[in-house]
């Protein structure tokens, strides 16, 4: 019988399944001719990590810049540009209703307002981007209204390569749901039949 998943294991389960979205996303920017680097605190302060995630650690200035560092450095050779890019993967039931914690919005605008959300969903068309600058602190967006489609911001994606990430990014979301429902509905078994004993 399945045992109910610890706080611990299901923080490392969502961390795999976003570094897994976080990954997809870099894939699709360096296949469409962007150069991406790895830039968020998981990677270089992996040791520390634990540490700022811990709920006795002070919440500092330079604890919630270290938190909310983006994900991504993208650097566009044709436009001589580069961008900072944070990575968000949210089990929205509909794009016009993606809840991110308003604490962490703002976070991101006091410490990297100039950088790029980059919002995958399960529905619509999946990946949403938009400038921290252009966002208004708050529970829940609508990201049909409030984002633009993540091509907007990196033009040289190609429709082709889009639909095919949009699928692999689904595929993702789709498996994880599907075996988070079958945990969900074993631990509801296991609950009945222990009242029943």
């Amino acid at each position: 019988m399945p045992r109910e998943m610890s706080a611990s294991s299901k923080y490392h389960d969502d961390l795999l399944e976003g570094a897994a979205i976080k990954e997809l996303v870099k894939i699709m920017l360096e296949k469409s001719g962007y150069v991406v680097y790895p830039y968020g605190y998981e990677g270089p302060f992996v040791d520390v990590k634990k540490k700022l995630t811990d709920t006795e650690t002070k919440n500092s200035r330079t604890v919630r810049r270290i938190r909310s560092c983006p994900d991504l450095l993208v650097y566009d050779e044709t436009e001589k540009d580069l961008f900072l890019v944070e990575v968000k993967m949210r089990r929205a039931p509909k794009e016009t209703r993606v809840l991110i914690y308003k604490k962490l919005i703002d976070n991101y605008k006091e410490f990297w307002n100039e950088s790029i959300l980059v919002v995958v969903v399960p529905c619509g068309k999946v990946f949403y981007a938009q400038r921290m600058s252009e966002l208004e602190p708050k529970e829940e967006y609508n990201a049909t209204t409030e984002f633009l489609r993540i091509e907007e911001f990196f033009c040289r994606i190609s429709e082709e390569d889009l639909a095919h990430f949009r699928k692999k990014a689904l595929w993702s979301m789709e498996k994880k749901g599907k075996f988070e429902s079958r945990e969900v509905e074993l631990g509801v078994l296991e609950k009945l039949q222990r009242a029943r004993e």
